[in-house]
């Protein structure tokens, strides 16, 4: 079998500002602050898009791993037990308006789609917690992922497994980063860093 692959690209957004490049570029550098992979840039205008190759196919398990770890270790020691966290984010959010047209459709291409599979079942699950308006479609060689607003793309940028990601997250979500339960979200996070 060939070695894994992932390539991101837009499939359509809403975003004025910023050029189909500009965004995947944005992805290219989340993908490396989180995973700590290199990636390529493919420049095609409208059909730009990041590529990152893998070595084995245990190199490319290994970054969904540590992300589903992650939220499972803080889905068992922190959302089970504190169901009114969700909510703070439910107080501000709203419900995803399937009516509304998606600030970002992200289409995720891969020659090895069971890990990504794996992983999206559950943390799909998790980020309904913290208020990410995020839907997710799978496709026989990947999947779309619709954003329904620029928050959610913004958050989906940040490193979702250290403290200073999570901070980062809460203040694009607007959550009082001296909230009670958000401080005890951190509690977990430092026990999480410890462990890793």
């Amino acid at each position: 079998m060939s070695k894994p692959f992932l390539e991101i690209s837009i499939e359509r957004t809403l975003e004025e500002k910023l050029s189909i490049l500009e965004l995947v570029e944005k992805i290219g550098k989340a993908f490396k602050l989180l995973y700590k992979k290199d990636y390529r840039i493919f420049d095609l205008k409208d059909d730009s898009y990041v590529r990152i190759d893998f070595t084995s196919n245990k190199d490319f398990k290994k970054i969904y791993e540590k992300s589903f770890s992650f939220y499972v270790y803080v889905f068992e020691n922190f959302l089970d037990n504190n169901l009114e966290f969700q909510s703070l984010f439910q107080e501000k959010e709203g419900k995803i308006d399937n009516s509304a047209e998606n600030y970002l459709v992200l289409r995720y291409k891969t020659n090895h789609i069971n890990p990504i599979r794996q992983y999206l079942g559950f943390t799909t699950r998790v980020n309904k917690y913290f208020g990410a308006k995020v839907i997710n479609e799978e496709l026989y060689d990947g999947y779309l992922r619709f954003l329904q607003r620029k928050e959610d793309f913004e958050t989906l940028l940040v490193p979702g497994d250290i403290g200073s990601g999570w901070k980062d997250y809460f203040k694009i979500k607007k959550i009082d980063l001296n909230h009670p339960q958000i401080k005890e979200f951190f509690n977990v996070i430092e026990k999480w860093e410890e462990l890793f």
